[in-house]
């Protein structure tokens, strides 16, 4: 497995930043979740690259029948 990193910087302004790296999909927004509410409004989100890949589960996920099935 992937090593998972959240790095938490707040600037001079008070203006907190999130970067996380090595979280495949969506996951990233489900791991920083309760720190945005905590924090306040988010004013800006940029996805990197592992945001776009898929994760184990959605590789494993297949068609049959016009339904879809995970294994």
């Amino acid at each position: 497995m992937e090593m998972q990193e959240l790095e938490i910087t707040i600037d001079n302004e008070g203006r907190v930043h999130l970067w996380v790296r090595g979280v495949k999909g969506e996951e990233c927004v489900v791991l920083t979740k309760s720190l945005e509410k905590a924090i306040g409004v988010v004013l800006d989100r940029n996805f990197t690259g592992e945001f776009y890949e898929k994760t184990q589960s959605e590789n494993h996920i297949t068609k049959r029948n016009n339904r879809q099935s995970t294994f």
